[in-house]
């Protein structure tokens, strides 16, 4: 991962505006640490951003937590949605869609299903969430990709079945392009155990 300098000179590689995010192991709501810096339109902004994210650490005795960062390119449009993975004692994995970021937490409008999922599934869990609305366009947004976002939800439904030690995956945000343009995931943590098939 790399340090302030580094992720300056990455930051002009991929081009400005850029995204810099806390790389941790152990922390894993960046925002809530201040380790989430959006809009950063230079290297200047992305050291000082760097430095931001390792004195907050420091300050808070928390400095070794930080395994560095990753450098982003910003994304301009697109809804804010999750998708993820729990293991349910009685069923196994579930995977859970909903809308994403803080909206998910506050909102809780989330659909389920057992894995594997069908086609029909992902397309009921897109339509059963009460922000499916925001996906069809509105007020002058434009409509999402749903056929991205059900192909992303048969992803990771493969996925959990391919690699049954996989315990929990979080993708959040991810964001749901205009139609065509896909689904582009920002943020992943996945939780592995011991089991195996």
């Amino acid at each position: 991962m790399p340090h302030g300098g580094r992720a300056a000179r990455l930051a002009g590689e991929i081009g400005f505006p850029v995204a810099v995010k806390l790389a941790s192991r152990e922390i894993v709501h960046k925002s809530d640490v201040g380790g989430v810096q959006l809009n950063l339109q230079n290297e200047s902004a992305v050291r000082e951003a760097y430095a931001g994210i390792q004195s907050r650490l420091a300050r808070e005795g928390r400095l070794r937590a930080l395994d560095g960062v990753i450098v982003q390119p910003m994304i301009a449009s697109g809804v804010e949605l999750m998708v993820g993975v729990t293991e349910d004692p009685l069923f196994g994995p579930l995977v859970v869609f909903g809308l994403g970021g803080i909206h998910v937490e506050i909102l809780r409008d989330v659909s389920f299903r057992v894995t594997p999922l069908t086609d029909r599934d992902a397309r009921e869990m897109v339509q059963g969430i009460r922000g499916y609305r925001l996906l069809e366009g509105y007020r002058g947004h434009p409509p999402a990709d749903i056929p991205a976002i059900e192909e992303l939800l048969l992803r990771v439904s493969r996925l959990v079945e391919e690699v049954p030690e996989i315990s929990e995956l979080d993708l959040n945000p991810v964001f749901a392009l205009p139609p065509g343009q896909g689904c582009l995931i920002v943020d992943a943590r996945i939780r592995l155990d011991g089991k195996s098939a």
